[in-house]
């Protein structure tokens, strides 16, 4: 877990995100200049901002993930999580794409620990970590398998810009929020609290 450089994400979660102080910045993000417009002047996340608070890597290699199918997921699933073909395509299929619930990645990872598959049970949980955190999508419930691939080969996850990735991510996910019509906020609220709070 520490070689992965993702351990200190366990515990920079916040248990309550203030919904009105999100809302609040994300008002005030221009997606042109990638930045807060406040009254008193421009204001953006950094790297550094994010080495600071997350505490991951911001150094490393640079993954760019490419959607799965729900076949395509399910064959990764069986060849990196230790599930059967059968059951993993249930679960993408369930999920409508390339998608697994979290219930279902921290079910695998117990039953992974159980019968002593080890490999299995950290991707499972280290892909759980990710989409609970950095990487978490709109429904709350779901993490996409394009990251799963990141954790092939778990002695080299760590070669990997984590905090990099955190931060296109928010950038993604506050551009997709300060449209008009968008209804809601995906990401990790907890670095955009964290970090509008200092």
């Amino acid at each position: 877990m520490t070689a992965s450089g993702l351990s200190p994400l366990e515990r920079t979660s916040l248990n309550k995100v203030d919904p009105n102080l999100i809302s609040a910045f994300v008002e005030r993000w221009h997606p042109e200049t990638s930045s807060f417009h406040m009254s008193f002047d421009e204001m953006t996340i950094t790297l550094d901002d994010v080495a600071c608070l997350l505490h991951i890597p911001i150094r490393g290699d640079f993954y760019t993930p490419s959607s799965f199918t729900e076949e395509e997921a399910a064959a990764l699933a069986a060849d990196l999580l230790g599930v059967n073909l059968q059951y993993a395509t249930r679960e993408t299929r369930k999920q409508r794409g390339g998608y697994f619930s979290q219930q279902w990645l921290f079910d695998n990872y117990i039953r992974q620990c159980e019968v002593k598959n080890y490999d299995c049970a950290a991707r499972s949980y280290l892909l759980l970590l990710v989409g609970c955190t950095i990487c978490t999508d709109k429904s709350f419930t779901r993490v996409d398998a394009k990251y799963l691939p990141m954790f092939r080969v778990l002695s080299t996850c760590g070669r990997f810009a984590w905090g990099a990735i955190a931060l296109v991510e928010l950038y993604d996910t506050l551009n997709d929020a300060s449209v008009f019509t968008t209804k809601g906020l995906a990401g990790y609220a907890s670095l955009l609290q964290v970090f509008n709070i200092l």
